[in-house]
Order: structure tokens, then sequence, then C-alpha cells
């Protein structure tokens, strides 16, 4: 196994464009087709960690994967596709280590301060450090994912969902615990998502990504008054 794939986010979980992608095999050899598709995966992985972003094409991802261009349009539609199905694995490894580092604190609150320092420490951290490899999309993908918003919605947030949950599953906890009183849990936690991510990008383009950790707390704070006021 080489560095690179020890980081390589895990795909292996359900996840609709990868399905997708799989179940678009012409030979119906699911596991076969399963490896090739993975192979595509980890090759983007790779390039999007060695060149910081997403700037290489399709070809590039063929010959890194050592399959053919053919081979790579019996399963993607193209080069927004297979992001997309990136993105969406990458997403799905953020929801799992973040459950994970919450799952030894018990006070409400404290998990949802975890999620919130955690996801913005991400969001802003260089992608070429590790960890969290296994999630550098958080950042790398910024541009990918905004420009996803303005032409598609509805696939954002498909691709976003298991960060989503996670966030209504804290949130909904801290209103049975009585920490919180949210009319709406859901689109709290819609603003939550929007607010740290998107202001974390912004800090990438104007401000000092040397300042994690305060910056993390700064935005912790700015929530925390925001949803505090219906305590």
């Amino acid at each position: 196994m080489t560095n690179a794939d020890a980081h390589a986010p895990d795909f292996s979980s359900r996840a609709p464009w990868r399905d997708r992608a799989v179940a678009r095999s012409l030979d119906g050899a699911r596991s076969r087709a399963e490896e090739r598709v993975q192979r595509f995966l980890d090759a983007t992985v790779e390039l999007i960690r060695e060149n910081g972003g997403l700037d290489f094409t399709v070809q590039d991802v063929v010959a890194r994967s050592n399959q053919s261009l053919r081979s790579f349009y019996q399963f993607f539609d193209g080069k927004h596709h297979l992001l997309l199905a990136v993105y969406e694995g990458s997403m799905h490894a953020a929801s799992v280590t973040l459950a994970e580092t919450l799952a030894s604190e018990s006070d409400p609150m404290e998990r949802i301060r975890l999620f919130v320092t955690t996801l913005y420490k991400w969001s802003v951290a260089d992608p070429i450090e590790a960890p969290p490899a296994a999630h550098l999309a958080v950042r790398s993908m910024a541009d990918f994912l905004l420009g996803l918003l303005a032409t598609d919605r509805e696939q954002a947030r498909s691709a976003s969902a298991p960060l989503f949950d996670l966030l209504c599953d804290l949130l909904e906890e801290a209103a049975q615990a009585g920490a919180l009183t949210l009319a709406n849990p859901r689109r709290t936690a819609a603003l939550i998502l929007q607010t740290t991510m998107f202001n974390a990008y912004s800090m990438i383009v104007g401000g000092d990504p040397e300042a994690h950790e305060a910056s993390a707390e700064e935005m912790w704070g700015f929530i925390l008054g925001g949803i505090a006021s219906s305590r």
C-alpha cells in the first residue's frame, strides 16, 4: 500500500454517485467494475493531493490509474461526474472521522463545538497537509462545491448529506437534553454548515490561514451567539 493509498477516502460505503458510476458497467461484473471505479477515484485523490487542487485533466486521471480513456467514459460522464463522486466520498469520510472524534464527548453543546471547530480547521488547512488527507476535498474542492451550488443545489445537498445529517443529529440531541430550543434543527444545521465552510474559504483568500486555532474558536463563538439565543 502506498502512502497515498493509506490516506485516500474510503469510498466503499454506499454513495449514490459512486454506485451510479458502477451501475454503468457494460459487462455486468460488479466486483470488477467497483475495482476499476475505485482506481479512478484513488487516482483523482492522489492528483488533488499532489496539485493542491483540481488543476488536472481526465487524461491525467486515466494515466495515473493505468486504465483506458474508453474505460473512464464507461463509468463517468466526464470530470464533473468524477469530482462529484470524489466530493461525496470525502464528505462521507469527514463525517465518519468527526463521529469518531465526538464519540468520547458526552456534553451535547461541546459535541457541536467540536464539530464546528474541526470542520473549520479542515476547511482552511492546506490540502497537502496530512492528516486529515482523507477529507482533503473539504478545502480542495471549495470552488467545485461553490459552482455546484450555483448550478445544481440538489446535487450539492445530496453530496453533502453525511455531514449535514451528523450535524442534525447533534442539534437534536442538544435539544432533547434541554441545551437548545430549535424550531427547525435542519434549517439551523444548514446555516451552521454554510457559515462555517464558506467563511473558512473566505479566510483563505483574505485572512490569515495560519491562525487556524483562534479562527476556529472565533467561528464557534459567532455560531454559539446565534443558536444560544434560543436556549
